[in-house]
């Protein structure tokens, strides 16, 4: 369709088109999600030996860029992430923590991993480059997870508003 642009077929290009998607890796959510599942979960069919996994888990705090202003701590490939907008010493964060990754790309970002403290592997996907709406969206999934096992939690992920693709905040 001309109306769609210039007729490039993008399965001939190469991966350096994905900008920052650092190890390029493209998936569906739910074969992402069981991705994880296989590497962390509790899994007899553990992807890796249990000495790569403890070397992946190696977790330092980052100390540039903007994995020090989010406060990641990063190892082998994974980040200790933390699904959750409010942050005080009242709210019980279990069920917010998560290991995993975040992913980005034109026009799409995702958040994904496995929560110890569900026992569940995730991945949620936005249409939007705007990390936001994938953060919000992982918050609520883990407010839910909580809820399925008879727990109250309020990580803040409840009112959104995002006024435009470079600003958001949380009412």
């Amino acid at each position: 369709n001309p109306a769609w642009g210039s007729g490039v077929v993008v399965q001939d290009q190469t991966a350096s088109i994905l900008g920052w998607t650092c190890g390029n890796m493209v998936g569906r959510a739910q074969d992402v999600a069981q991705f994880f599942w296989d590497l962390l979960g509790p899994s007899e069919n553990r992807l890796v030996s249990e000495e790569s996994l403890a070397f992946m888990r190696k977790y330092q705090p980052m100390t540039t860029g903007w994995g020090k202003l989010a406060h990641i701590s990063y190892g082998a490939g994974l980040m200790v992430n933390l699904a959750a907008f409010k942050l005080d010493n009242k709210t019980d964060l279990q069920y917010a923590f998560y290991e995993g990754h975040g992913g980005e790309t034109y026009g799409f970002s995702s958040n994904q991993g496995f929560s110890a403290k569900a026992q569940a592997a995730f991945s949620v996907v936005a249409n939007t480059d705007n990390t936001t709406y994938a953060a919000v969206a992982a918050c609520r999934m883990m407010v839910a997870l909580a809820e399925t096992r008879g727990e109250q939690v309020d990580y803040g992920c409840g009112k959104v508003i995002i006024d435009d693709v470079f600003a958001s905040f949380l009412v």
